[in-house]
């Protein structure tokens, strides 16, 4: 078997899994479903051509871009998101599908990119909150989210928040076990971000399901 057909093979893979992935973080990938191993062929060799944009199914505003790139440079990275307005960046998610791997180095560009500050209509500075993942994929080829031994996360309604804190007799955030921004392959997965209250769900033996909450940070 060939280093290029395995590749290919991964190509494929990961990009239905990445469509899974999309789906469940509530955007419309299904005119994408139709993608072959014949066009993973094609675009091997030229990765973005592989780039898609998708919309959310509630809001089209808002949209997540897919980009593809083999690799990315230091120095690339820096400017990557650039095309990107300030003005359009709370509504916009980028995903970047890596032919070589994740590394400490995208985890804190996709933090830089989240917390990065812009000028309000007011002149104030606010966070840009523009929200990137990177994902390799080799990693990819299998569905995390769905994987045996992952429990069920999921993002809490930022309108829930209050009432579940009170609750639960918590009155910071802070005072939640933590999850990781980005570093974290799963909250990576689900989208979230610093300050999003995530859900876990396990089996349990004795009650049947054991729920844990766990705070996004950087």
């Amino acid at each position: 078997m060939s280093d290029n057909f395995v590749f290919i093979d991964n190509l494929y893979r990961s990009r239905l899994t990445l469509l899974d992935i999309l789906e469940a973080r509530g955007y419309e990938v299904t005119k994408y479903r139709k993608f072959s191993p014949v066009e993973a062929t094609a675009a091997a060799d030229s990765l973005p051509g592989l780039n898609f944009t998708v919309a959310k199914k509630d809001d089209e505003t808002k949209v997540c871009q897919v980009r593809y790139e083999k690799a990315i440079s230091r120095q690339k990275l820096d400017t990557f998101f650039n095309d990107i307005d300030d003005a359009d960046s709370e509504r916009t998610e980028v995903v970047v599908m890596l032919a070589s791997a994740v590394s400490d180095a995208h985890h804190i560009v996709a933090f830089k990119q989240f917390a990065k500050l812009k000028a309000s209509e007011t002149g104030e500075k606010i966070r840009r909150k523009l929200r990137v993942s990177f994902f390799s994929i080799y990693m990819m080829v299998i569905n995390p989210l769905t994987h045996v031994l992952v429990p069920k996360h999921e993002i809490v309604p930022e309108d829930q928040h209050k009432q579940l804190m009170e609750s639960m007799y918590i009155t910071a955030k802070s005072k939640f076990p933590e999850i990781k921004f980005h570093l974290d392959p799963i909250a990576r997965c689900i989208g979230a971000i610093p300050g999003d209250i995530v859900k876990i769900t396990r089996p349990s033996a004795s009650s049947g399901e054991s729920i844990m909450y766990r705070v996004c940070v950087p």
